[in-house]
């Protein structure tokens, strides 16, 4: 599957669990075009919801195929890599 720059996006913020408003953070896109992109990853299984018990805020979380398809495309496209901000002091 080819990713969009998009999905990656997402994808990438996505990898160790994120809320829709850390989704909007993270990625800057506006709330029409992740809806959009999180409806079709959720559907396509790179991505997938969860609610943390007692909770009603729903987290996304990457998949193992969505792990796959972001290392493809980080092979496909390298001068495009996200860099993850590191929170060391």
């Amino acid at each position: 599957m080819t990713l969009t720059f998009a999905q990656y996006s997402i994808l990438k913020a996505t990898y160790k669990g994120v809320t829709y408003g850390q989704l909007e953070q993270e990625t800057n896109f506006d709330y029409l075009m992740i809806t959009y992109y999180i409806s079709g990853l959720l559907t396509i299984g790179l991505i997938q919801a969860s609610n943390k018990e007692g909770s009603e805020t729903t987290f996304y979380k990457l998949t193992d195929e969505g792990e796959n398809s972001i290392e493809e495309y980080e092979r496909a496209n390298p001068a495009l890599i996200i860099k993850q901000a590191s929170n060391q002091s």
